[in-house]
Order: structure tokens, then sequence, then C-alpha cells
């Protein structure tokens, strides 16, 4: 794991990766094993969010409680955004045969939609090191023709997008568009065509994940195959970011989310600011295990 080599690539690319976490027929025993988790009834008593977005599963599904601290992912991590890292979110990406590709956005306090108030507000700023992390996980194959990830290397160092621009939530929009918020609508330069720009596609085999920034313009090709692409996102920040900060609850996707039962999880270091409502144990009351060794 050469970490002195991801920090320079991740300044310059914005992302890394991918890198393999498993081989394939592990991650596909191993997907098979938690879809049949997620639709225990028993878990899904437990959900921090009761609607049809997955978010935050890794606070009820054991196996994705531990996956969020897997030190091939962390180490990653923590090269980049130093050695104490909370967890605040994690979702599943499906794509399914038909659907079409995710439009082009790029975010950094995830003011999404009907609020232009950020989900995440730093504490401090180092110039360089951003205040947010993707590990975006294969659980299937993720191939241009099934729907894999594009990005825009080196777009993280501008802003092309209004984050805190209001949109509105449309339920009938597809292309171009970011499961319902049309991203084209806050482009700082509406004449600027990102498919014109150095556009990666990021095939991967299951068990594969990479990581970026979500300044990182991205999106995800349309799903034209016979297959199902599934990925999982792990959303963390440096420990001085504060989460949900004086929020009761947000509109996001057509639905209302309650934060009562979220809790930030310590995935690597210490908590040194205490900013944060923390979760140190999932539902089933198992306690979550943070890489506390400093990386090399």
């Amino acid at each position: 794991m050469d970490l002195d080599n991801d920090a320079k690539t991740f300044a310059e690319q914005g992302y890394i990766g991918p890198f393999t976490l498993w081989e394939p027929e592990e991650m596909t025993a191993w997907w098979k094993t938690q879809r049949k988790a997620l639709l225990d009834p028993a878990n899904n008593a437990r959900k921090v969010f009761d609607n049809p977005v997955n978010y935050d599963r890794h606070l009820d599904i054991p196996a994705l409680s531990k996956l969020i601290t897997e030190p091939e992912i962390v180490r990653r991590m923590q090269s980049i955004i130093g050695q104490h890292i909370l967890c605040w979110r994690t979702e599943f990406f499906p794509k399914n045969p038909g659907d079409s590709g995710t439009g082009w956005h790029q975010v950094e306090t995830y003011a999404i939609g009907e609020t232009s108030e950020g989900m995440l507000a730093a504490t401090e700023h180092s110039p360089g090191v951003p205040m947010e992390l993707t590990c975006w996980v294969a659980f299937t194959e993720a191939a241009k023709d099934n729907g894999c990830m594009k990005v825009i290397p080196g777009s993280h160092r501008q802003w092309r997008y209004d984050e805190h621009a209001p949109m509105s939530w449309n339920s009938a929009a597809r292309d171009n568009s970011f499961f319902g918020y049309n991203y084209d609508d806050i482009k700082i330069d509406k004449d600027w065509d990102p498919d014109q720009q150095d556009v990666r596609y990021l095939e991967m085999r299951a068990g594969q994940f990479f990581i970026f920034t979500a300044r990182t313009i991205h999106g995800s090709a349309p799903n034209i195959s016979r297959r199902q692409r599934m990925g999982f996102a792990i959303r963390v920040v440096p420990t001085h970011v504060q989460v949900y900060g004086g929020m009761t609850g947000f509109e996001e996707f057509g639905h209302h989310f309650e934060l009562d039962k979220h809790g930030s999880v310590l995935v690597a270091g210490e908590d040194q600011y205490g900013l944060n409502r923390m979760a140190h144990e999932n539902a089933w009351g198992e306690p979550f295990t943070p890489v506390t060794k400093v990386a090399p």
C-alpha cells in the first residue's frame, strides 16, 4: 500500500483507485448474504431512517458495520484527510437494467435540493485537504455497459456548480439528473460542457473500490445491460467537521428524514472535538472498532 503515492495522485486527480478489497467470488458470496439481511424484518425494524432510501444501514447490518472500518479502505482515507475520521453516512447505489445515467454533479457540504444549508461544516481548513471523502465499493461488477461511475480528473480544483443554489426535486426527472435533481440548472457557466472534458470511466470488478472527494465532478453511465450494478458509498469526514449541525431532520428525494436516531461512527483515530452525536455500537449492541493505529 503506497500511501504517499495515493496522496499525490489524489491531489492531482481528486480520486484514487480502483483498488481490490476482496476478490469477485468473495464479494459475490458476501453480498448474497447481505441482501438477505437487508430484507430481514428484524433489521428493518432497527433502521435509522424509515423511508425507501436505504441510508445508514451500517448502523443495523453487522457486516456493513465492519465494512466501514476495513483497514484497506481506512488507511487510504487517512493518507488524504488525516488520522481521525468519522463515517457520517452510507448509502446504496443500485442501477437496474434500463436505468438512465446519473447526471454530472459536484458537492462538498451536501447542500442538496430544497435547502441551501449544508449538512457538513468544517471548523478547520488546511490547504489541499478535503473536508469529506467517499469510498465507493462495487458489490457487483461495475462496467461501462451496466452503469459504472465516471469522473472528470482534476475538477475538484474548480467549482463548476453552485451547490447552495436551490433546486426543486422532480420525481419524473431521469436524464442529466441526480435522483430527481437537475444539476444542469445550477451550473455556474451554462456553456461549460462536462462531456467535452477528460472523462474517465471507472470500471471495477466486484470487490473493488475507489475513493474520491465529492468536489470531483462525477456521475454514472446508463445501464444498457441485463445486469444490475450495485454500489455502496461510505462517506467520511475528519473529526473537526460538524455533521447535521443544529438540524433535527431534512428533506431530500421527496422524503423527510428525522435525525433522532442518527449517530456518526468513529472509524479511525480519536474524536478530539466532540462536535457530533456519536454511535458507539450498532443496533445489535456490537461495538464499532475504529482503526486506532496511526498510518505510516
